[in-house]
């Protein structure tokens, strides 16, 4: 869109809060234009079959004043070097913190040499709303394509997307504000100039249809990146299912609860009694009701963020009677293999890991499996 052209910025002007859409954009441009960065990253690949490097980049923004930046996973994966451009010009290494493939987030930290001490640079807020409503305008900023500093506009088209094969853990803000390859990783803004997520997809061979991270997600686990370098989610290894399964043409006449479709095999779920069917009604005493495949993220994540080892008591409905069962969940762990290259043999293998490659986990357990051929 041309900011300049009055006939495009009237049509925004009676929708848009604060005054004419030209100045609503300035100001939240203003607010968080120099918190964004340009992400370069030298990274390993295996997948040829043969150790190589591959240069690939994204988008950034920066959340605290000492240097913090909040990017995708997919962005600095298996990275050997992460560099940042700065909004002033400056180039800066930075360092990971945390990161998650689950939600695909993650965590630096711009570093800086003895002589300048603690940094001290623009940072942007990230938004504490809980939600977003269809038409709010917002803005994707970041680097398309390469290109430093880009900005566009439009609406959020939906509030609450669930995208299973992206993240059992949360929501996401679907937008028609252009999200290209190089977007991932930069903030979509608000008109108050706020970071209300970070985003993650897009699709413009369909059209303008962008999917973002929204930043209630991202505050409810930035103390786990910080203190343990990942979420790793708690693992009760509960396959879930709403009251109302619209997929499976399922509908369930209960008032409350959400019902247990199976448990994962040697999970602590299986071990501690949890059948199919069981419909779980409470959690320590709390009510769960999980109507529709929406509401499930924020169920799931409740259960992703508990504490290790500590254990939970979940009230179930069984055949119409009233139980009581107790567990503990253990951590997720890694949900991706490690990599290893044989360059002698032109082969390159990976770990069976029961989340990353469930089929094979279910023949063996432990043991590698071949990668890439040369």
């Amino acid at each position: 869109m041309d900011y300049s052209d009055p006939d495009q910025s009237e049509k925004w002007t009676n929708n848009v809060p604060g005054g004419d859409f030209q100045t609503v954009v300035s100001k939240a441009g203003k607010r968080v234009f120099p918190a964004v960065v340009y992400i370069r990253v030298v990274r390993s690949d295996l997948a040829d079959g043969k150790a190589s490097n591959q240069v690939v980049s994204g988008s950034g923004v920066v959340i605290t004043p000492q240097g913090e930046v909040l990017t995708n996973y997919h962005v600095i994966d298996k990275a050997l070097e992460i560099r940042c451009l700065l909004n002033d010009g400056s180039a800066r290494t930075a360092t990971l913190i945390g990161s998650d493939k689950e939600i695909d987030l993650a965590l630096l930290r711009l570093d800086s040499t003895p002589e300048e001490g603690e940094l001290n640079v623009p940072a942007a807020e990230l938004s504490h709303s809980k939600t977003l409503q269809e038409g709010s305008f917002v803005m994707a900023m970041g680097a398309p394509w390469g290109l430093n500093r880009s900005v566009s506009i439009g609406i959020i088209s939906c509030g609450s997307r669930y995208l299973p094969d992206n993240s059992q853990y949360t929501l996401w803000y679907q937008t028609d504000a252009a999200i290209l390859p190089g977007n991932s990783g930069g903030p979509l803004v608000d008109t108050e100039g706020n970071v209300v997520g970070i985003n993650t997809l897009g699709a413009s061979v369909v059209g303008s249809l962008g999917f973002t991270l929204p930043a209630t997600t991202i505050l409810d686990v930035l103390p786990r990146l910080r203190e343990y370098g990942q979420v790793n989610w708690a693992w009760f290894g509960l396959q879930l299912q709403p009251l109302r399964d619209f997929d499976r043409n399922i509908y369930f006449n209960y008032p409350d609860g959400v019902i247990v479709s199976g448990t994962d095999p040697g999970s602590p779920a299986r071990k501690a009694g949890f059948l199919p069917n069981d419909r779980i009604v409470a959690m320590d005493g709390q009510k769960v009701t999980v109507h529709t495949i929406e509401e499930m993220p924020d169920f799931r994540r409740k259960l992703g963020l508990l504490p290790f080892g500590v254990p939970v008591s979940f009230t179930i409905v069984r055949n119409g009677e009233t139980q009581e069962i107790t567990v503990a969940p253990t951590p997720k762990g890694e949900i991706e293999g490690d990599e290893l290259a044989c360059p002698r043999w032109g082969l390159t293998f990976k770990a069976i890991n029961r989340f990353d490659t469930p089929e094979h986990y279910f023949y063996r357990e432990n043991g590698v499996y071949i990668f890439g051929v040369a």
